[in-house]
C-alpha cells in the first residue's frame, strides 16, 4: 500500500458528531432507570405490609373484640396486632427470666423431647434461633474467611455464636468450632449456615 492508498487523515475538529439517540432508546433508558429506583422500594414496602397484615391476622383472633381498634374506629388499624405481639413476646421473655419461668420452659422442653418427630424439629429450630437472636448481641458483627468453594479459594463469612454444648459434643475432634453464615448472591439474605473449625492462627476482624 503506497501513500496514495492510505485513508485520509481527519483532524479532531472534523470528527462527525455522534448521531442523536432515537426516542424509543431514550424512553427505554429512562424506564429502566425508574425501574431500578422504584423496584426495591416497592418490594420492600410490599413485604413490610405483608408481614404486618400476616401478624395481625394471627394475633387478632386472640384479642377480645372490646380491645380491638376497629371496634371504636370506622376503619381498621394496621399494625395493632404486631404491637400486641411485641408486647406479648416481651412479657414472655420477662416471665421466662425468673425461676418459675425457667422451670416451666424446662418442663415443656422435656415434654417435647419425648416426641420423636417433634424433638428433632424443635432442637434444630431452637439452635437456629439461639444463634441468630442471642442476647449477647455479637452475632454477625464479625467477619472471617472459609476455604470455599474449592481449595485455594476463600469466601467472606459472618461469624455467629459458638455452637451449643449438644452440638459441640457431636462434632469430630477437640478443636474449637464456630458457627458462620455464608451469604449468597444476588440475594445476600440467603446463604449457607455452617459450623466450621476455627483456625489456630485466625484472628477476629
Amino acid at each position: 500500500m503506497n501513500r496514495q492508498e492510505l485513508p485520509p487523515t481527519v483532524t479532531p475538529g472534523e470528527v462527525p458528531p455522534e448521531a442523536p439517540r432515537g426516542l424509543m432508546a431514550r424512553f427505554r433508558n429512562y424506564f429502566l432507570t425508574g425501574l431500578v429506583v422504584a423496584g426495591p422500594i416497592a418490594i420492600t414496602l410490599y413485604l413490610t405490609w405483608w408481614f404486618v397484615t400476616w401478624v395481625d391476622g394471627l394475633v387478632r383472633p386472640f384479642v377480645p373484640v372490646a380491645y380491638r381498634p376497629e371496634t371504636y374506629l370506622p376503619f381498621g388499624l394496621p399494625g395493632s396486632g404486631l404491637i400486641v405481639a411485641v408486647f406479648a413476646l416481651t412479657l414472655l421473655g420477662f416471665l421466662t427470666a425468673n425461676l418459675i419461668g425457667r422451670t416451666l420452659v424446662d418442663l415443656g422442653e422435656r415434654l417435647l423431647g419425648r416426641i420423636p418427630a417433634v424433638r428433632a424439629i424443635y432442637r434444630g429450630l431452637k439452635q437456629v434461633f439461639e444463634t441468630l437472636f442471642s442476647g449477647s448481641g455479637s452475632s454477625f458483627r464479625r467477619v472471617g474467611l472459609v476455604e470455599f468453594p474449592s481449595p485455594g479459594m476463600w469466601s467472606i463469612v459472618l461469624i455467629s455464636q459458638p455452637p451449643s454444648a449438644d452440638v459441640s459434643g457431636s462434632l469430630p475432634g477437640k478443636e474449637e468450632h464456630v458457627s458462620v453464615f455464608l451469604p449468597c448472591s444476588p440475594n445476600p439474605t440467603t446463604g449457607f449456615f455452617s459450623t466450621c473449625r476455627r483456625a489456630k492462627s485466625s484472628k477476629s476482624r
